[in-house]
């Protein structure tokens, strides 16, 4: 796997590895999508989807993980795997997620209500349009144009 030598990706990439090693390895996981919440008053949403994966311990339940978000804050604060901080967010993201986040579905190859035509939807973190039959790219900014306004209340 690509990743596993020379780490990076979008959310989607790492969180996919993430489930299928813990999958290959019995442990049930599963892909989680959704978005970010502002922490300001208001705050334009629209380009803060984001994805983490989630474990499932027997007695427990399901456990989040945010692998993307440490190789992020890693990236982002310059810091190798051996630094301290870097495992003061790999121990924060293991089992914990931040509060600002809304979850939109679970797994990949979803039927929505009433069904989508086209076959399932691969995942859903972005809006779904279907216009006269036909599903609108929502990867595809010049045909599908949309805002997303966090309003706290």
């Amino acid at each position: 796997c690509a990743l596993l030598i020379k780490p990076g990706g979008k959310c989607a990439d790492i969180h996919s590895v993430f489930v299928a090693l813990a999958r290959a390895a019995g442990v049930p996981a599963r892909e989680v999508f959704g978005i970010r919440m502002g922490k300001k008053e208001r705050e334009d949403i629209t380009t803060w989807q984001h994805c983490w994966a989630e474990f499932y311990l027997p007695g427990y339940g399901w456990v989040p993980v945010d692998a993307a978000d440490v190789r992020k804050a890693m990236l982002t604060e310059n810091l190798k795997l051996s630094d301290a901080k870097a495992a003061e967010f790999r121990a924060y993201f293991w089992g914990g997620i931040d509060p600002f986040r809304v979850k939109l579905s679970v797994g990949r190859d979803l039927t929505l209500n009433p069904p989508q035509p086209g076959g399932p939807v691969n995942y859903l973190m972005y809006p779904f349009a279907n216009l006269g039959g036909k599903v609108i790219d929502w990867l595809d900014p010049a045909t599908f144009k949309y805002s997303i306004i966090y309003t706290a209340k």
